[in-house]
């Protein structure tokens, strides 16, 4: 390796080294990991993936595409998805029940009446199988309940 290789070398070596540093000391949102091929740049608030190379004296970053396009991509339209989803559930909240005028309905005299003659023909029929019940136990031991 010659003079200027070497000395080439060192400073693309400083130039990733100070740029990482540089990015992670003013921000900590980035996080870089050296390759053969140069430097992987992680966005830590996006997901998102670039090589870094040094390019004709320049540091040159580019995406690296992949499966994080097609997952933004995803991302956004769940999270449209989500909005929609929140808003039609919002606006179902605010709506009364279909076939309610949102209004209390008392009932009528005749609904409570109705209520009534359940209730007692129930009550009947409960008392009616209590007393059977008594009569059978009389029966089987002739001791009164």
């Amino acid at each position: 390796m010659t003079k200027v290789q070497l000395i080439s070398s060192t400073f693309i070596a400083g130039s990733f080294l100070v740029v990482a540093s540089i990015a992670q000391a003013e921000t900590g949102r980035y996080s870089m990991t050296p390759t053969k091929d140069g430097i992987l740049r992680l966005d830590t608030k996006t997901g998102e993936v670039a090589l870094c190379a040094h390019v004709s004296g320049r540091l040159k970053c580019q995406g690296v595409e992949g499966e994080s396009s097609s997952l933004q991509e995803k991302l956004r339209r769940l999270e449209q998805e989500n909005d929609s989803l929140r808003a039609e559930l919002d606006a179902a909240r605010l709506a009364p029940a279909p076939g309610n005028s949102g209004k209390l309905e008392v009932p009528t005299e005749e609904d409570v009446d109705k209520a009534m003659d359940f209730m007692e023909k129930l009550l009947h029929r409960f008392k009616g199988m209590v007393e059977d019940l008594k009569k059978d136990k009389k029966h089987e031991e002739g001791v009164p309940l």
